[in-house]
């Protein structure tokens, strides 16, 4: 009898992800994968369904500057695995991907258009020099290890407010349960940052600020999140210590979020100048409306003097501490909105050098 032909490199599965990873939305120890790999016959039906997708059998397709597309194909319960690399493209465009296990595959000048992820995992997945956009997301795994370099996703917000961590079957426990919750913020966080810095160099400046804005607020709440856990299940002295941390990192996030709205995080320079000039003209309005002890001659000209931090040491009176606590609003709130609105701007023209 002959001896059955050697396995091609790259065409052979690794991994158990399906039956040992219960935290991934893959997860099923049942489950049984056809591990002949999927030839791409693209013609032959809809799609394959619970197959070994290995990206080897795909570069014998692709001809070189020609752009290989995809459209319209239904991946179900697939595992893809290996180095899938366009030449100079390969656009995937309005293709649905139903319980796909992306790990263990990198993706170079790959473009995701329009396309549905449901139930699948990307989670030890590399994108390079790739797109994802328009793409719906549906109850997603991501990790830390999630690679993403001059990658381009749209809607990043969508992607981690559909990302999912599981629980394990055999651990019924409250604990167990806010345990996954909190480790999950802080996923969140180390993907959002992956996806900022390849943001920086690729795709809108809307898309990056947005980003910005998601990572700066995951990675606070995440904070939060693992206070929270300590402050219930952690030992005695962790308690002690994540009671206080609960309230100052719940500030912090307080603050994150009002200054970051203030600039639209950094993207407007526009909002704080125009919160200035609310500024002035709000506590104008109180200068000439309120009747305090002191009489004010020039409201307007005494707002603009407090809301452009220029003559607040000649506006105190001590004889009437209610018009000395408006100033003192007044001036912390100049002081907020002056400091964010030059640090804005500064930003945006050094940032070339």
């Amino acid at each position: 009898m002959d001896a059955a032909p050697a396995a091609t490199p790259g065409q052979q599965h690794i991994g158990h992800r399906r039956r040992d990873c219960w935290w991934e939305p893959i997860f099923d120890p049942e489950f049984v994968l056809d591990q002949e790999p999927y030839d791409w016959d693209l013609q032959r039906d809809a799609g394959p369904y619970r197959r070994f997708v290995p990206a080897s059998t795909l570069a014998a397709r692709i001809k070189a500057g020609e752009t290989l597309e995809v459209r319209g194909i239904l991946f179900r319960e697939c595992d893809f695995q290996g180095a899938f690399e366009g030449d100079p493209i390969i656009m995937f465009d309005q293709c649905r991907f139903i319980a796909c296990d992306l790990a263990y595959s990198t993706w170079r000048r790959c473009h995701f258009k329009d396309c549905t992820f449901q139930d699948c995992s990307i989670s030890l997945a590399s994108f390079h020099a790739c797109e994802l956009r328009g793409c719906s997301w549906s109850n997603i795994g991501i990790a830390s290890r999630t690679e993403m370099n001059k990658t381009f996703l749209s809607n990043p917000g969508q992607l981690i407010a559909a990302s999912v961590s599981g629980r394990d079957p055999r651990r019924k426990t409250w604990e167990h349960r806010m345990h996954q919750w909190f480790r999950l913020r802080g996923t969140r966080a180390h993907f959002l940052r992956t996806v900022m810095l390849s943001h920086a160099t690729t795709g809108d400046e809307h898309t990056y600020y947005e980003t910005v804005r998601l990572h700066e607020l995951e990675r606070s709440s995440a904070r939060v999140a693992q206070d929270i856990y300590e402050t219930i299940f952690g030992p005695g002295w962790r308690r002690l210590v994540a009671i206080p941390a609960t309230v100052l990192h719940s500030f912090n996030y307080a603050i994150m979020r009002a200054l970051g709205s203030l600039n639209g995080w950094g993207e407007s320079a526009s909002r704080p100048f125009m919160a200035l000039l609310a500024c002035w003209i709000v506590f104008g309005a109180i200068y000439s409306k309120v009747k305090f002890a002191s009489r004010i001659s020039a409201p307007f000209q005494k707002s603009f003097d407090l809301t452009f931090i220029i003559g607040y040491g000649n506006q105190v009176a001590p004889s009437d501490p209610m018009l000395t606590f408006v100033q003192d609003i007044h001036a912390l709130a100049a002081i907020v909105i002056y400091s964010v609105f030059f640090a804005t701007v500064i930003s945006k023209l050094s940032r070339a050098r």
